[in-house]
């Protein structure tokens, strides 16, 4: 019986990551559409495929840096903040260095980057105060 659960639990196990995979999957399809769109200059399309991937639950930046940039394009300039700064928060937390996004933004250049760079270096800075203080905290207990 106890083996019987063991791989009962271990079949459940296999198909939550199977799916979990598959849903990454297509979360990274959306993203590599999105970006195609955008540097063919079809911004509508750009801005579907982006909010499909963040509405799938993506962890990647890079999804919100170009739907933010793509939001430029379109005019729509506090949409664009928003997401630059989600992006960056994502950049500078737990998806650190998982995704290349220096890479990915190499393209990007102007103003719109300007921009894009000026919160992604807000939320670096604030994010190293935010360890500088919480290890200055632990040193003192």
């Amino acid at each position: 019986m106890l083996r019987k659960l063991v791989v009962l639990v271990h079949i459940l196990f296999l198909g939550i990551a199977a799916c979990l995979h598959a849903d990454e999957v297509l979360l990274e399809q959306f993203y590599g559409n999105g970006v195609h769109a955008y540097n063919q200059g079809d911004f509508f399309g750009a801005y579907d495929a982006f909010n499909s991937a963040i509405k799938g639950g993506t962890n990647d930046p890079r999804a919100y840096y170009f739907r933010g940039l793509t939001y430029l394009k379109l005019g729509r300039d506090p949409e664009a903040k928003s997401d630059f700064q989600a992006g960056a928060e994502l950049e500078a937390g737990d998806s650190a260095n998982v995704y290349p996004v220096d890479r990915s933004l190499e393209r990007v250049q102007g103003k719109s980057r300007q921009i894009l760079e000026q919160y992604r270096n807000m939320v670096h800075a604030a994010a190293v105060q935010r360890k500088r203080s919480e290890e200055r905290r632990v040193g003192k207990e």
